[in-house]
């Protein structure tokens, strides 16, 4: 064996050790994030199924409740998400926004949490919800 060959080895075994953990770091970091998004995602998801039955119950109360005039087009997540005047509630680690409409059989509710937000509509006639 040549002198510092043995030397040579174990930097380059070295070497590729080294890009191995930065491969498995990237993927132990990407995991992480998509995990991050799924929960946000499912906590917004209940916070708006949480808004519907909230929504319901303030329409059974009071069938004339409504907290904004009518919007055009219907299911425009732009103005529900945004401007839309609502009643907004914290639960938990998230917010819920319940919109209805003047003299509409539907309203919405959004769901929010950390960065995931999820719209659902519920028609009142046909007792059914969708996600938008």
């Amino acid at each position: 064996m040549k002198k510092g060959s043995a030397l040579l080895l174990m930097v380059m075994i070295s070497a590729v050790l080294m890009v191995l953990a930065v491969f498995l770091l990237k993927m132990i970091y990407n995991c992480h994030g998509s995990v991050a998004e799924l929960v946000a995602r499912e906590k917004s998801f209940w916070l708006a199924e949480a808004g519907i039955e909230d929504a319901k119950f303030r329409l059974k109360k009071n069938p004339n409740w409504y907290t904004d005039l009518p919007h055009y087009p219907e299911n425009d997540v732009r103005w529900l998400s945004g401007v839309a005047f609502g009643e907004q509630l914290a639960l938990g680690e998230g917010t819920y926004k319940i919109v209805r409409e003047k003299d509409k059989f539907k309203f919405y509710a959004v769901g929010r949490s950390g960065a995931g937000m999820v719209i659902l509509s519920y028609d009142v006639a046909a007792n059914v919800w969708k996600e938008i």
